[in-house]
């Protein structure tokens, strides 16, 4: 990979605005070059938004604080861009994909930091090829918020280890997953399965626990879990589910009454005892009560009790 001397960036909500700032103050990159500048670095962005209500002007402000050249559609100067950056909400990933992607010069990189599903990002990939360009897929896997450019971020895409090189030179903080596009999407979308479920499952329980005052109890007596690595304690979760599903189905029925009792509507709660009970009906229970290995446990779940749609 070139060291680029063009870089666009596609939205500049909050980690259009993030990568900008870290690219602009760290890293010297500009919206014009300076005077005498032999070998300027050039930031430019697009983002559709732009002017057409109060959030829009405040990104035109934001662009223009950090000398960052900004439209409202997708001109012309996208072709100087050696590099793109497309941090648009999930749902308008496509739509910016097939944009750009007539604008590209050949070989262009495309990294898409976009939340999307491995088969969206297929189809953003599809846009971008076919137009000559370089598709790179990237998951973010923290905030911009609190990291800004320096939230963690996994990439997949042919060649990615240059893409990573470069980035992590400029102020990203990127890992290489591998060379297969979609993956590092899928990664993250897997992940948050058991992150967003954790959000909803403790709102559940830390609302039940403070309406019956034992708020800082509920909390004391997750000492267990902090035992092992996260990753081998839902592992653990799992292999241990394939022998411990009925009991664990019969106390959620009895979880779901303690909330209702409370006044906490069950709705995770719920979900759990049902997706418990598919497990007890399944019958996979081993006979001699071993506990597999994470392996065969999945290989027994896959077969026999997560069905596909």
């Amino acid at each position: 990979m070139q060291p680029p001397r063009v870089i666009a960036l596609l939205g500049l909500g909050e980690a259009g605005s993030a990568i900008a700032r870290g690219l602009c103050a760290e890293n010297g990159w500009r919206g014009s070059p300076k005077p005498g500048d032999n070998a300027p670095r050039r930031l430019i962005a697009i983002d559709t938004a732009l002017d057409k209500d109060a959030r829009g002007t405040a990104l035109g402000k934001a662009a223009r604080s950090l000398d960052v050249a900004i439209d409202g559609t997708y001109t012309e100067a996208l072709r100087d861009a050696d590099l793109v950056l497309s941090a648009v909400p999930g749902e308008h990933a496509l739509e910016a994909a097939q944009s750009a992607a007539p604008l590209l010069k050949k070989g262009a990189c495309y990294l898409d930091l976009c939340t999307v599903t491995g088969r969206m990002a297929d189809e953003d990939r599809d846009a971008i090829e076919t137009a000559g360009g370089r598709y790179i897929d990237i998951a973010v896997m923290g905030g911009f918020f609190k990291s800004g450019i320096k939230a963690p971020m996994l990439a997949a895409g042919e060649g990615v280890e240059a893409v990573v090189a470069w980035m992590n030179q400029n102020g990203f903080d990127a890992k290489v997953l591998g060379p297969k596009p979609g993956s590092a999407s899928s990664v993250k979308m897997l992940r948050s399965v058991i992150m967003k479920g954790l959000e909803d499952l403790a709102v559940e329980s830390l609302v039940a626990a403070e309406r019956q005052g034992i708020l800082e109890e509920v909390l004391g007596c997750f000492g267990d879990a902090d035992q092992l690595p996260f990753r081998d304690f839902i592992s653990t979760l799992v292999r241990t589910h394939v022998v411990h599903a009925h009991r664990r189905w019969e106390e959620m029925g009895l979880v779901a009454r303690t909330l209702e009792e409370t006044g906490v509507e069950p709705l995770m709660t719920r979900t759990i005892e049902k997706a418990h009970r598919r497990t007890v009906e399944a019958a996979v229970a081993p006979a001699d009560g071993q506990v597999p290995d994470l392996a065969a446990a999945l290989a027994l779940l896959s077969q026999k009790v997560v069905r596909g749609s």
